[in-house]
Order: structure tokens, then C-alpha cells, then sequence
């Protein structure tokens, strides 16, 4: 009788946390964008060009595809996730092997992208597999 209580006290308690998981990221998501979108459509929609830096480069190729994720989180949170976290991963390693700064921006713009993930996973143990 105890066990199933618990049971049910537990499971009560992951469905919560789940939820504030998901929403923290939706919310996070939502307020990067809304603070990113601009800047990034402040430079005229920029392409890359050799006038920049590799890393500049690499920068406005990887924020489009990291805007994307961070609106494609409110339906399916694990594929954001994996969008937003691996181009954040691929500019950290190009600012590590050519010693540039990545800035402080970049790393912010990953919370959401990982809160996705980890509710993406979570859901998925818990037996929700449609994400």
C-alpha cells in the first residue's frame, strides 16, 4: 500500500518538475529570441564574407539554424535542443581551435537549448516517446 503511494507521490512529483523544466526553457527560449532576432536582422539579414572573421563567420552561419531551434522548442523540444546546442558546440570549438572569443552571448543562448534537452530525454524515459 505504501509502495504504491509512493509510487504515485513520485510520479506526481516528475510530472511537475517536468513541466517547470519545459516551461523555464519556453519562457528562456522566447526572451533570447526576442533580444537576439533584432540584432540579428539589424546587420541586413547578413551573409558571410571575407571581409569578416572566420569566427564572425562562423557566427552568422550557426544564428540562423539557433533562432530556428529556439522557436522550434514549443513543439518538439529534443530536435531544438539538438538545434540550439550543436551549433552553439560547433562555434565554441572553431573560437577554441583559432583562440578567438567566443562571447558571452553564445554560451547564454545554450540554457534553453539544454533545458530542451533535458525535458526531451526526460519525457522520453517517462514514456512519452511523441517528442
Amino acid at each position: 500500500m505504501e509502495v504504491a503511494n509512493y509510487k504515485k507521490i513520485n510520479q506526481a512529483y516528475e510530472k511537475k518538475s517536468l513541466e517547470k523544466i519545459k516551461w523555464i526553457a519556453r519562457i528562456t527560449a522566447t526572451i533570447m529570441f526576442l533580444f537576439a532576432f533584432p540584432f540579428y536582422i539589424g546587420y541586413g539579414l547578413p551573409f558571410p564574407n571575407s571581409s569578416l572573421s572566420l569566427i564572425e563567420n562562423i557566427h552568422l552561419i550557426v544564428m540562423p539554424i539557433i533562432l530556428i531551434g529556439l522557436i522550434v522548442g514549443w513543439k518538439w523540444e529534443k530536435i531544438a535542443g539538438y538545434m540550439i546546442c550543436l551549433p552553439i558546440f560547433v562555434k565554441l570549438l572553431f573560437a577554441l581551435i583559432f583562440l578567438e572569443n567566443p562571447g558571452p552571448i553564445i554560451i547564454l543562448l545554450a540554457i534553453p537549448g539544454s533545458l530542451y534537452l533535458i525535458y526531451g530525454y526526460k519525457k522520453f524515459s517517462a514514456g512519452k516517446r511523441n517528442s
